[in-house]
């Protein structure tokens, strides 16, 4: 199960200077471009790279996504970063944890830990919303 978001921003820079930000912070955080093509820019996580992995890399790395370039004439270049996060692991969490408390008739706390970990995805979006573009331009 995957979730789709959207980050949309506009830059006043020339789209071939962002495309060419957009592949060196691509290459240099091991994304594979799968695709490329006029106005938009197709990458996965490259699992075959010799990056380390860590525990934050949920919540700092975008997994796969699309950049997609809306050219306007007065040099300003508008993006769009459509992103796939998947959500499996924390909805099977939200679904045992449900369980046990149908299981302990307990009520409580099904909520309480399905709002815990519902945290981390937020995290996820507010932090890729903040910190990518910036990323990408001080590439």
């Amino acid at each position: 199960m995957k979730f789709k978001y959207k980050i949309k921003k506009t830059f006043n820079t020339q789209t071939e200077v962002l495309e060419e930000k957009i592949s060196i912070y691509l290459r240099k955080n091991s994304y594979r471009i799968t695709e490329r093509g006029l106005g938009y820019i197709i990458f996965v996580e490259d699992e075959f790279s010799d990056r380390r992995k860590s525990r934050s890399d949920f919540h700092t790395r975008i997994g796969e996504g699309k950049f997609a370039f809306n050219y306007s004439a007065d040099h300003e270049t508008k993006v769009e970063l459509i992103y796939l996060t998947s959500v499996s692991y924390y909805a099977v969490l939200v679904m045992l944890v449900c369980a046990f408390g149908i299981y302990t008739n307990n009520i409580v706390m099904p909520i309480v830990f399905s709002l815990a970990l519902t945290l981390p995805i937020l995290y996820k979006i507010f932090y890729l919303n903040e910190h990518v573009f910036k990323e990408i331009m001080e590439c």
